[in-house]
């Protein structure tokens, strides 16, 4: 798990990287959502790295649930009430997950 979570750390870097040089060319929004997704695999990485300290993978497999089930639920309401800014963040953190869980799967089958 250690080179899991470092990927997910390598990731966090490269997309804050990316988004400061975004944000220097005058490209806010493009920056926003790069650190958005940096968010995700911050976020991540700390939880998985808590979890498998604990000896408990399986905790953070069910965080990732929990995850993609807030996150869902947030994008359904950003729909409801036809917020697009909220869609795309919602939608970039939910995209940002699905990499994340299939590095996990990729992770543990090694």
């Amino acid at each position: 798990m250690e080179r899991f979570i470092n990927e997910l750390r390598a990731e966090n870097a490269a997309l804050n990287k990316k988004a400061a040089q975004l944000r220097a060319e005058s490209k806010g929004d493009e920056a926003v959502f790069c650190t958005v997704r940096a968010n995700v695999y911050d976020i991540c990485a700390t939880v998985c790295g808590v979890q498998a300290k604990r000896g408990n993978i399986d905790g953070f497999a069910a965080m990732l649930t929990r995850f993609e089930g807030e996150w869902g639920a947030a994008l359904e309401a950003a729909k409801k009430q036809n917020d697009a800014k909220k869609i795309c963040v919602e939608e970039t953190k939910l995209e940002a997950l699905a990499d994340v869980r299939a590095r996990f799967r990729a992770a543990r089958a090694e």
